[in-house]
């Protein structure tokens, strides 16, 4: 892919935490995942080759986001809300792909061989005062309602879910294009789960959705935002010099105190 689009608000609100080089990491590894349209190399260190990580701090950065932002699957690490967006692309482009072949492979009319318009009696063509009053009068037509409800429930007769109050469409679209490419057709009751989930983690619904489509999540509960994701190192919820030095540092069992030189 070429192109892809970039919600800065979504994106925000879901990495504020990040430091610098994490920031980075994820910026790259995104650009690589779109560009190839495939999973990320399972190894580190081969992932670290693709984004150009030499340094120790940055392959700590891009360790730390794959485990937080991305899955490892036995194809490598994926990322949800970029295989939406991929899957999204390319059906665009098969059907300007399908509608470019209709336009070229159209069958052209031979010189000199114009179909003939139909004839019709001179009787059949010119319509009498008597015949004109004789008939009813043509009624407007009424336009057909258009069924926006598409998808899953579309299909069964249910209504679609209406998009909550407070959330972007943006976030809205991404998140039901996730939900489509995992194959979990979005529900009320679902919906219902993911802001009782919210309310426990103290978040509202639309910044609930909005980490669900940062992460690629198809749903939402309290305790992941509480803690690390998987294969990710333990980290402070709010970032902390001190705090996440000495997080570092307890795996070799050393924890130093830079407290006194903390600036104000």
């Amino acid at each position: 892919m070429n192109y892809y689009p970039f919600h800065i608000g979504d994106y925000l609100s879901a990495t504020r935490h990040l430091s610098w080089e994490e920031d980075a990491a994820y910026r790259r590894l995104l650009d690589t995942y779109y560009t190839n349209e495939k999973p990320l190399p399972s190894e580190l260190r081969a992932v670290c080759r693709l984004v150009l990580a030499t340094t120790d701090s940055q392959r700590e950065a891009v360790e730390t986001v794959l485990g937080e932002f991305f899955e490892l699957t036995p194809d490598g690490w994926i990322n949800g809300r970029a295989d939406a967006e991929i899957i999204a692309m390319r059906e665009k482009q098969q059907k300007q792909r399908e509608k470019a072949n209709k336009r070229w492979h159209k069958p052209q009319q031979e010189p000199g061989n114009a179909p003939a318009m139909p004839r019709h009696d001179e009787d059949d063509a010119t319509a009498s005062k008597t015949d004109a009053d004789a008939m009813p009068p043509t009624p407007t037509p009424t336009p057909t309602p258009v069924n926006t409800n598409t998808g899953a429930s579309a299909k069964r007769g249910k209504p679609a879910v209406v998009k909550p109050e407070g959330v972007s469409d943006s976030v809205w679209s991404d998140f039901q294009a996730i939900r489509k490419a995992k194959r979990a057709p979005l529900t009320a009751t679902a919906l219902d789960g993911i802001e009782r989930e919210a309310i426990k983690a103290g978040m509202t619904l639309a910044d609930a959705l909005a980490m669900c489509c940062a992460r690629g999540w198809q749903g939402f509960k309290a305790e992941w935002v509480s803690q690390p994701a998987a294969g990710a190192p333990a980290r402070p919820t709010k970032f902390d010099p001190v705090a996440y030095v000495n997080s570092r540092k307890e795996a070799a069992h050393v924890v130093i105190d830079v407290a006194a030189q903390r600036v104000a």
